[in-house]
């Protein structure tokens, strides 16, 4: 595919989900943007005072419990520092954005506006919340594991990489649990998608390249973007 036809295919889908935006009532927009402001704005302030706490009490003895436990779950993990390289990739950008983009170009053509504003404003604005942490705590990463090699230079604080999985898979998982009625399969999506998240995650600990901490407050702050992202979804009867 050469680059003119992939601009005439973003150009005809940008077209289209214009097209099914404004048959979308104004309210309704409104509603839809209104919930997640609200929930980026306590999600936030939530995400500003745990990295302030965290901050607080790494020379309190939070550093040196993340020290003692890091060796400890890394090595208790289903994963061995090889897999992890492979597990690690579903959460960094080369592997999120075509599945982003394949939900994105599928909803589009089914003419699901809400749904595709939904999950680019669900993806991106995580990088909001991540970044209050990064910004105001500069955490040096681990270099307990392999003497740091998969640790890379951005900041520790929290763990991007747990924030974004949670928010893309979870989203996924629960737009698909909710198309069916049958609870066998919501229970069956419903692991999978832990499983999956869980792995990933896993991966990061594995590797060393988060400390323990970095994670716990990750999974914190991206189920409460989350159920933000969900709640609005609930709102709008979606």
């Amino acid at each position: 595919m050469n680059r003119w036809t992939s601009l005439q295919i973003l150009k005809r889908g940008w077209y289209r989900f214009w097209h099914d935006s404004r048959k979308i009532p104004s309210p309704v927009w409104q509603q839809w943007a209104g919930t997640l402001a609200l929930g980026l704005g306590i999600c936030a302030l939530l995400t500003f005072a745990m990295t302030i706490a965290a901050k607080t009490q790494v020379d309190q003895g939070l550093q040196a419990w993340d020290a003692r436990w890091l060796p400890v779950v890394a090595e208790q993990l289903p994963l061995n520092f090889a897999r992890s390289i492979t597990w690690e990739s579903p959460g960094n950008l080369l592997g999120m954005l075509p599945v982003v983009g394949i939900f994105v170009g599928i909803m589009v053509a089914r003419s699901q506006p809400l749904l595709v504003a939904t999950m680019l404003a669900a993806y991106s604005l995580q990088f909001a919340l991540v970044w209050i942490g990064w910004g105001y705590w500069n955490r040096d990463r681990p270099g307990l594991i392999a003497d740091g090699v998969a640790a890379s230079g951005l900041h520790s604080f929290p763990s991007g990489h747990t924030v974004v999985v949670i928010t893309v898979y979870g989203l996924l998982a629960y737009l698909w649990g909710r198309a069916t009625r049958n609870w066998v399969e919501r229970s069956l999506i419903a692991i999978a998608a832990i499983g999956y998240i869980g792995l990933i995650i896993s991966s990061r600990l594995v590797l060393g390249a988060h400390w323990p901490s970095d994670v716990v407050v990750g999974i914190a702050i991206g189920l409460l973007w989350l159920l933000t992202v969900v709640t609005t979804l609930h709102r709008l009867k979606l």
